[in-house]
This record gives structure tokens, sequence and C-alpha cells, in this order.
């Protein structure tokens, strides 16, 4: 592209593009002056480094041609500041100088200019070089704009990643979330020892039909919040609600050498919690509760709605334990009883007949006084 092309577009802008020119000789600066307005730029003017530095605070040059012998404050120190200087740091400096001396030359792009003009002027030179500087400075300063907004949508894409991370939380043991984000999926395991609690709430149907299902929901959510803050302490795992039914366990996905005494110290302060709720409220809940342990499997079902459930005959005996059970009781199974007998003050209640199972063998448990 030839100087008077360059010209021709320039002109065109809709908007000039303003140049800073700091020289304390006027007919030099006079010159620039007729020649970069006539080139279609909007020419401010600075007869010495001290002025200069004060048009910056209001004026937004794209770029400064900087003269490098002035009396006070030279060129080199002029260019110091005004890289020193958020503000202006970015704004190419082009040194006007009739020297040639190399050291100075060198000076200078330490400092930070990106160019040199020697004088005398050749205009077509000039102007070359600074709409040459002026298209790549408006093009780090479109990276810089994009960059930030890139930033900005990292930042804002970095917050609502977390909150689908936490949403998958609430929905799936941890390392299950993990293993579905990092590989897609995640196989069902069998798990050895694992202590499972069931409970329900006695009356619920009645209660059901004689609340308003704003105030039902309400209720539960207030409840079962509570619930998850209890096994959250003992480092039991929530697997899901079922009306007024609640089902969690402890040993799965991770080991937990504690899994019986945790889950029965939880279910006690179940009922602990809801006697002291009910002291307070006009709404009773009471509760019924079975526990056994044993083998379970665990795994994810379906693909569009995520649920992690548990299976197996484990899952079956601790829903027949709570089935089994009285208000504000804890019903354990014999296997649980062997475990824990040592922790928790124990009523045994013999053999009761169990749907699909005979006779067996319950307990109650009460915190050791």
């Amino acid at each position: 592209m030839n100087a008077s092309s360059i010209a021709e577009n320039t002109k065109n802008q809709e908007v000039k593009d303003i140049i800073l020119v700091v020289d304390d000789i006027p007919a030099n600066v006079g010159v620039l002056f007729r020649f970069l307005t006539d080139n279609g730029f909007k020419t401010l003017v600075a007869k010495n480094g001290e002025q200069a530095l004060k048009l910056l605070k209001f004026a937004e040059p794209k770029i400064i041609l900087l003269d490098v012998m002035m009396p006070g404050m030279d060129g080199f120190e002029v260019c110091k500041i005004v890289k020193s200087e958020d503000k202006t740091k970015d704004i190419p400096v082009i040194f006007m100088t009739a020297l040639t001396d190399t050291v100075d030359k060198v000076k200078g792009f330490d400092l930070g200019a990106v160019d040199y003009i020697t004088k005398p002027f050749q205009q077509e030179e000039i102007l070359a070089r600074v709409t040459s500087h002026i298209k790549v400075y408006k093009l780090q300063q479109l990276l810089k704009e994009q960059n930030e907004h890139l930033k900005k949508l990292n930042e804002e894409l970095s917050v609502e990643k977390k909150k689908s991370d936490d949403l998958l939380l609430n929905i799936l043991p941890s390392r299950i979330a993990y293993n579905l984000k990092e590989n897609g999926k995640t196989e069902p395991e069998t798990f050895d020892n694992v202590t499972v609690c069931f409970s329900d709430f006695i009356g619920f149907t009645e209660l059901s039909s004689q609340l308003e299902p704003r105030i039902l929901i309400k209720e539960l959510n207030n409840i079962f919040t509570n619930f998850d803050n209890i096994i959250d302490s003992y480092q039991c795992e929530r697997i899901k609600t079922i009306g007024d039914a609640y089902l969690c366990v402890c040993g799965m996905p991770d080991e937990h050498p504690k899994h019986a005494e945790s889950v029965v110290q939880a279910a006690i302060e179940f009922i602990d919690y809801l006697k002291h709720r009910n002291q307070h409220s006009e709404i009773q809940w009471c509760t019924r509760i079975g526990i056994h342990t044993g083998k379970v499997i665990g795994g994810v079902v379906g693909i569009k709605k995520y649920i992690y459930d548990v299976f197996g005959d484990t899952i079956n005996t601790a829903a027949r334990m709570e089935s089994c059970s009285e208000s504000m009781k804890i019903n354990i199974s014999e296997v649980t009883y062997q475990i824990v007998k040592d922790k928790f003050e124990i009523e045994q209640r013999g053999t009761l007949s169990v749907k699909g199972k005979g006779e067996m063998q319950m307990y109650f448990v009460t915190p050791m006084k």
C-alpha cells in the first residue's frame, strides 16, 4: 500500500485517530501538525515534556511522536514516565531525532519506544511508520479487550461449573460424580460392609391429607435437611427420599471402619432432633427407624436424570427392620447388633415374623446413659 492509499484510508475514518507531537522547535511542530492533520489525524502538540504529560492526563492519543533533545525534561525521561503509568504504558512512542548514535537508539528501545524517525523528516516515511504502529496498537488493544472479555467469560463459566458440580454432588456421592464427569460413566459396584438406615413417619398419610401441600413440603424439607446435616457429620450418605421415607447408608461408596456405629448414632440424633422440634412445633412428627448391615450393590440408574441407587437383600432387610419398628424407636437386626452391642444400650425384642424372611431376631437401641 503506497502513501496516498494510506492517506485516503485515514481520511475515511469516522473517528480521527489522535497523535501527540512533542517538540520544542516551532517549525518542526508546524510542519508535522499540517501534514498529519491533512492526512486525517487529529493532532495535539506540546512544546516540552511537562506539557506533554499534562495533556496525557486528558487526551488518549494512539501514538506519541517525541523529540529526544528538549530543554528541561528530555524525551527519554518523558518516555520513561509514559511507560510507567497504567493509563499510557501501551501507547506507542516514536522518537524523533537528528542523532545517529546507536547507543541513544538502544536506550530509547530499552525504555519502550517502538521506532525512530530521523530528522530532517521524510513525509511518506512518517505517514507509513505512524499508520503502521497505530494499526498494531489498535490490534493490541482489541486483543487486550478480547482477553479481558474471555477472562470474564471464564470466570462466569467457573461459577456456573461450580453450580453444576454442587448440584451433581447433591444428587450423587462425590466419587460417583467425579467418575461421571471424568469418564462419562460409572460401573455398578458391590460393597461388602455397609450399614443401611430406613426411616419413615408415623401417620404420614393422615397428616398429609390435613396439611396444605406447601406446608407439607416445607416441613419435610426442613426435617430432611437437618437429617442430611446429621448424617454428613458421621460420613454417611443420603441415597434418596421417597415421600416420607428417608434412606441413608454408611460404608459406600467409600469404606468406613465404623459404618454401623455411625449410622446408629445418626439415627439416635434423628430422634433427638424430632423430640426437640416437637416441643416447639404445632405439627408433631414421629418416626420409626430400621437398620441392617450387609452387602450392598450401588450404581447410577438412568441416563437423562441420574440417580444413584442401592440394591440387594440388605436394603430389603433394612426396610423390614423399619416396618417392624415402633414410634420414635430404632430397630436393628442381629447382624448390626453384633457390631454395635458394646457401644449402646440395647433392648432384646426376641424374634418377629418378617414377610419374605421368616423369623428374625430384632433389637431396640438407645444411647448409653
